[in-house]
């Protein structure tokens, strides 16, 4: 048991934190300590509610790599406001307004939705609002 933890703290990029309190670790790694205690129980499905979110951006690459590298076979479900996030791992979207789904599709087709483009970027089917 104690192989497999020192395991997930080496793959997780926490080995040097190890002996450490998780409070005494910065905020990044501390969501890191989640992420790591999830994936100890071996889930066949990872909820992630805003992995990086108040994470300072000079930490916020570490979980995202972190989510990048995780085993494909993981079904990973992301609820995230940050599209550079989104379309960085996103196979499937499904864009909600106001709690309820507008669309689901692809990432090339959520781009190229003028439903999503109105909602989320303030644009109407010929061009940006002034």
């Amino acid at each position: 048991m104690i192989d497999q933890a020192l395991a997930q703290l080496e793959a997780l990029r926490l080995a040097d934190d190890g002996l450490k309190l998780v409070r005494e670790l910065p905020y990044g790694r501390q969501r890191l300590v989640e992420i790591a205690i999830a994936l100890a129980l071996h889930p066949r499905v990872l909820l992630l509610d805003e992995p990086a979110a108040g994470v300072p951006s000079s930490e916020s690459h570490l979980i995202l790599d972190v989510i990048g590298a995780l085993d494909p076979d993981i079904a990973i479900l992301i609820i995230e406001h940050d599209m550079d996030v989104v379309f960085r791992f996103a196979h499937r979207i499904t864009v909600l307004v106001a709690g309820a789904v507008l669309t689901e599709a692809s990432p090339p087709e959520i781009l190229a939705d003028p439903r999503v483009r109105a909602v989320y970027l303030g644009e109407e089917a010929g061009g940006r609002h002034g």
